[in-house]
């Protein structure tokens, strides 16, 4: 029993990771230098000098707190990176990432995880139940004021505490100062860095395509973590707000939402030696770890990691392969995708 509970907790907090807010990922291809790579926020952006290593836009063209960037055609959708592609309000956005929103919308007589979803027209897009989409209105380095106070002699457990009492009143004081964002304090760096983000939240996402599983999953997560990958991990979306242009649940009077910016597809695609960088949010790194914390990894945590995934995900086969209905009632298969993604990472 100990076990079950556990694994619906697992399925409802979903193993939060530290939210590293809107980063900028570089591999480099560029033959006059030698490759490099990094990921850092965006607040760090001018100290690379990207330019000198073949990136042809401006750092304000990527993000300025007065212009429009490239940040305002990038979202959130749920904990993944997704971007606006259409001045209407459309978004692609990973497979995996709509998962929970098709299991939720399919049933045993339409199962739009098996067979994919199409929306040939406005009225036909169907509501993507537990997705929000997070547009970055800005954001500022609170180091300061999250580490005020503290020391390196007091106890580990008593500055954890005190750091979060810390994020929280930041948090709490800029929702005082704009209720109509959401704003989250972000860690860039253990102890050290610290940064508010200044969101606006969409409610009202719909689903536009999804590709059928056999495309979206070809490969399985064995090709999930090797390049290249050869599955068609998309997923289209439509933003909507309310008949004032105002973040709105869902309704029918609804209209697609107008972004300040959406990303225009290159179909001539790239070549070799461009320069190559990656804009979004991702989960959490570990680069700056010493060697000890990853001996701990690989000879403590990570064992019983992979043993305790292997019993959940044996567990949700059995279950939905006994009770068919299970697969729509309840988020199994989105449980199972994001344990054998976490186990495979």
């Amino acid at each position: 029993m100990k076990k079950t509970v556990n694994f619906l907790i697992f399925c409802l907090v979903q193993l939060l990771y530290t939210q590293l807010g809107a980063t900028i990922h570089t591999p480099n291809f560029v033959t006059s230098s030698p490759p490099d790579e990094g990921m850092l926020p965006l607040n760090q952006l001018k100290k690379r000098h990207l330019q000198s290593l073949g990136l042809q836009l401006s750092d304000e063209q990527i993000f300025s707190t007065g212009d429009v960037s490239l940040v305002q055609a990038l979202v959130r959708v749920g904990g993944c990176t997704g971007s606006f592609v259409s001045p209407e309000g459309l978004i692609i956005t990973n497979h995996h990432c709509a998962f929970g929103a098709v299991a939720a919308a399919s049933s045993v007589a339409n199962d739009y995880i098996t067979d994919g979803f199409l929306a040939r027209a406005r009225t036909e897009e169907i509501p993507a139940k537990g997705l929000t989409v997070r547009i970055t209105i800005g954001f500022e380095d609170v180091s300061e004021r999250v580490l005020a106070g503290l020391s390196d002699e007091l106890d580990p457990v008593r500055k954890s505490d005190a750091m979060r009492r810390n994020m929280k009143r930041i948090e709490e004081e800029a929702k005082g100062n704009q209720p109509e964002l959401l704003h989250e304090v972000s860690e860039m760096f253990v102890g050290r860095s610290y940064v508010l983000f200044h969101y606006q939240t969409i409610n009202d996402i719909r689903m536009v395509y999804v590709p059928p599983r056999t495309v979206g999953e070809f490969g399985g997560e064995s090709d999930n973590w090797v390049w290249p990958r050869h599955t068609g991990d998309f997923a289209f979306l439509r933003a909507y707000v309310g008949p004032d242009g105002s973040p709105a649940a869902y309704s029918s009077e609804n209209k697609p939402f107008v972004p300040q910016n959406h990303l225009r597809v290159n179909a001539n695609g790239v070549s070799e030696e461009d320069f190559v960088f990656i804009l979004g949010y991702p989960g959490r790194t570990f680069r700056h770890y010493p060697a000890s914390y990853l001996e701990y990894q690989r000879d403590q945590l990570l064992p019983i990691t992979s043993e305790t995934y292997d019993w959940l995900i044996d567990a949700i086969d059995r279950i939905g392969a006994s009770v068919v209905a299970l697969r729509f009632d309840l988020p199994l298969g989105d449980c199972r995708g994001e344990l054998m993604n976490r186990k495979a990472a």
